[in-house]
C-alpha cells in the first residue's frame, strides 16, 4: 500500500466542504466512465438475471439496487428484463443524465448478448434501453423510512465491502422488512484489495497484513475507499446470523492469491483462517426470508 496515495485519499475525505467541490468540480468536467468496468458491470449484471431468475425471482415487479454509484447499467438491464420499477440508492448523488446515457450506450452496444440472455430481440432490447427507463433515485436513502413489503428484489454489486458491519446488520433487518414475502436478494462481493486496482504491484489479498495500525486506519478515512475486510464465510455467516436463508454462495479461491498467501504476512486478525476461504475475491449470494 502506498502511505503517499493513503495519506491524499485521507486528505481529500476530511477536506472541508468536500462534497460541495465535488459537486463543482462535476460540473465543469462531466463524468466519463471506464468502459472496461462498465462492461463489466453489465456481464455480472446478465449474470444476477440468469441466476436470479433459476430461482424463480420475481424480475418483473420492483428492483432495488443497494448503492447504485455513477452508472445504472445493472439496473438498466432489469428494467429491460421487464422490471415495472426500478429504485436506486446511494448516500451521495452520483448518476445523472449523462451517466444514464452512458449506461445506455454500454447495454446498446451489447444488445445481441442481451438478447441471449433475456430471451428477447435484438430490437427489443434497443427499445426497451431507449424507452421507459425512469428510475426512483433514492440520494441520501433513508432504508429505515422505506415502505415494507415494497419490494420484489434487492440487488448490489461490489457495494457491501464498503459498508462496517454493524451497519451492515441493520441494513440486513431493514432489507428483511422491506423485500415481499418470496422476493430474493442478490449480492456480488468484491473481496480483494481495493487498494490493488489502484497499484498493481499490490497483491489482491494484501490488505490482510494489516491489523489496525495508523496506516490502514487512514487507508479507511475516505468512504469510499473503506474496505471491511470480511471474508466470504464471513458474509455466509452473517446472512445466516441476521435471518436469511442463503439459496446460492458460490466463491472459488483465486490461484494467484493463493500463491500470495503462502508467503503473505498476516496480521493476527487473518492468521490461521482457511487460506481457501481468504483467497475468495468474488462472492455471490442469493438470499431469501427466513
Amino acid at each position: 500500500m502506498n502511505h503517499v496515495s493513503v495519506i491524499k485519499s485521507a486528505a481529500k475525505a476530511i477536506l472541508p466542504f468536500g462534497n460541495e467541490l465535488r459537486r463543482v468540480a462535476r460540473a465543469l468536467k462531466p463524468y466519463h466512465d471506464n468502459p472496461e468496468n462498465t462492461n463489466l458491470a453489465i456481464t455480472q449484471g446478465l449474470g444476477q438475471i440468469r441466476m436470479l431468475r433459476s430461482v424463480g425471482a420475481n424480475l418483473s415487479g420492483t428492483v432495488l439496487e443497494f448503492g447504485s454509484g455513477w452508472v445504472p447499467a445493472i439496473p438498466l438491464l432489469f428494467h429491460v428484463a421487464g422490471a415495472h420499477e426500478t429504485v436506486l440508492t446511494d448516500v451521495e448523488r452520483l448518476m445523472d443524465s449523462r451517466t444514464i446515457d452512458i449506461a445506455r450506450q454500454r447495454v446498446r452496444a451489447r444488445a445481441g448478448e442481451v438478447a441471449e440472455v433475456l430471451g428477447i430481440t435484438e430490437l427489443e432490447v434497443r427499445q426497451r434501453v431507449d424507452r421507459g427507463f425512469a428510475p426512483r433515485y433514492l440520494v441520501p436513502w433513508d432504508s429505515a423510512a422505506h415502505p415494507s413489503e415494497s419490494v420484489d428484489v434487492i440487488v448490489s454489486r461490489t457495494v457491501l465491502e464498503h459498508v462496517p458491519v454493524p451497519a451492515l446488520e441493520q441494513f440486513l433487518h431493514q432489507f428483511c422488512r422491506i423485500l415481499r414475502p418470496g422476493g430474493r436478494m442478490y449480492h456480488l462481493v468484491d473481496n480483494s484489495d481495493h487498494w490493488e486496482h489502484i497499484d498493481k504491484s499490490l497483491s489482491r489479498v494484501n490488505f490482510l497484513r494489516y491489523q489496525d495500525e495508523l496506516i490502514w486506519r487512514l487507508s479507511c478515512v475516505n468512504t469510499q475507499m473503506y474496505q471491511n475486510r470480511m471474508r466470504h464465510s464471513d458474509y455466509a455467516s452473517l446472512f445466516q446470523r441476521n435471518g436469511w436463508t442463503v439459496d446460492l454462495s458460490e466463491g472459488d479461491p483465486d490461484l494467484k492469491a493463493l500463491s500470495d498467501l503462502a508467503t503473505l504476512p498476516l496480521a493476527p486478525l487473518f492468521a490461521g483462517r482457511d487460506v481457501t476461504d481468504l483467497a475468495v475475491l468474488t462472492s455471490h449470494f442469493i438470499l431469501s426470508r427466513r
